[in-house]
């Protein structure tokens, strides 16, 4: 099997695994799925983005002002990351179902993508997660030119795809002009397997005489394997 292969095969144990138990499990009880998600990736060695890192994510997303309602994911996969930030959005706006609170996350794979999706219905938040098929540079360029997402319309970005994408696909929100001052973006493994070119520029400030400057900061959380670290950076001024 190739590496995208197994990937898969882990995704459909998963899908199987969660869709074996009792409809009302899991059924509109978001958080309870996503610990489940993430207990079945712990044994099976999967790469999910871990309730540690969930939380420290949350930590920072709550300091943003105003409230956060739009974010975007590079890298779904399951879905799992994607299901915690849509709860975490409706709880900061203090809504169920506010139709203005959505989260867009990005899926390479058809089965990976539709694993996520039948995830995020069972969790009851296909109003507010959706999952865009396909290169994560091409589906983000779509939103755009759907005015789905615009001009410093995005708050928060989350990158947790093949990390030699993270600083071309930052580079790429910030040709869009996507942030606002305030937006923060988070990333995942950053320690291993490592983006070191992502790394240097958050921690530089930027591009040099680009459209925003950032600030950064590195969460170490408790992990039982892997890695370890989010890299949180925040945009402290645009031009």
């Amino acid at each position: 099997m190739t590496r995208e292969e197994t990937i898969e095969a882990k995704a459909r144990a998963l899908h199987e695994h969660i869709f074996s138990k009792p409809e009302d499990t899991y059924a509109g009880k978001p958080w309870d799925l996503v610990n489940a998600i993430n207990e079945f990736a712990d044994e099976s060695r999967m790469m999910t983005f871990k309730n540690a890192k969930i939380e420290a994510s949350k930590q920072q997303i709550a300091k943003i002002q105003p409230t956060p309602k739009t974010f975007i994911e590079f890298g779904g996969y399951v879905g799992a990351s994607a299901i915690a930030w849509g709860v975490i959005l409706r709880e900061l706006n203090n809504a169920d179902n506010a139709v203005d609170v959505n989260v867009y996350t990005f899926e390479l794979s058809p089965v990976n993508a539709d694993v996520a999706r039948d995830l995020i219905r069972l969790a009851g938040l296909e109003n507010t997660v959706h999952v865009l098929e396909g290169p994560a540079a091409d589906s983000l360029r779509r939103l755009f030119e759907e005015q789905k997402v615009e001009k410093a319309g995005v708050d928060v970005a989350f990158f947790d795809h093949w990390e030699q994408f993270y600083l071309p696909d930052l580079q790429l929100c910030e040709d869009l002009g996507l942030f606002r001052k305030g937006s923060k973006v988070i990333a995942d493994n950053t320690d291993f397997p490592g983006a070191p070119a992502y790394l240097e520029y958050v921690k530089s400030g930027g591009r040099k005489g680009g459209p925003y400057h950032y600030e950064t900061e590195s969460f170490e959380t408790t992990s039982n394997r892997g890695p370890s670290i989010v890299e949180v950076s925040s945009v402290v001024s645009t031009q």
